[in-house]
């Protein structure tokens, strides 16, 4: 599973979308942190996981790690974790991180079109993932894609001092069941 195109801003480089692996572990905590110090896309502000506890949750077959690489670097991360009961197993929860200066690019785009390839050939049906409602530019990408609105969570968070909503967004992978 890889997705490769160039990136207009510099062409001799190249940015690959593909599965994350353990040796990845130390640059996606650096991604995930540098997206959670702005403190306005992310509820937590400090990624939780060690290095090893990161290697160790790559190695979960049934959640989908992907990551935007170009060169050594890894600006953007895509995690699909899976239900893990037998009731909603259909169903897995999508977060994204995009690092300040790689945003606006495609690059959310490509990770997330991967992701739902990949939810397809294993049986998911639906994918879920919540976004601050002052996060407008996420939410017009997402619908680009072809999520939906399923709800809203008001008054949710309070951001720099703001009452922000939480919305929860849906991509059916079998439209059937929508």
């Amino acid at each position: 599973m890889s997705l490769i195109r160039k990136r207009v801003e510099v062409p001799e480089e190249r940015l690959m979308i593909r599965k994350a692996e353990p040796r990845d572990a130390k640059k996606i905590i650096e991604c995930m942190q540098s997206v959670m110090d702005e403190r306005i896309y992310f509820v937590s502000e400090y990624y939780l996981y060690t290095e090893r506890g990161e290697q160790e949750r790559l190695r979960n077959p049934d959640d989908l790690t992907l990551v935007a690489a170009i060169g050594d670097k890894i600006p953007g991360v895509l995690t699909l974790q899976r239900g893990v009961y037998k009731k909603n197993r259909h169903t897995a929860n999508l977060g994204i991180a995009v690092m300040n200066g790689y945003r606006h690019q495609g690059i959310g785009s490509d990770l997330i079109r991967e992701a739902l390839r990949w939810s397809d050939q294993n049986g998911i049906k639906k994918v879920n993932l919540e976004v601050f409602s002052t996060n407008v530019n996420a939410i017009e990408a997402y619908r680009k894609i072809g999520f939906i609105q399923e709800g809203a969570r008001k008054s949710q968070f309070i951001i720099n001092g703001e009452y922000v909503d939480d919305i929860l967004m849906t991509y059916w992978i079998d439209p059937k069941l929508s």
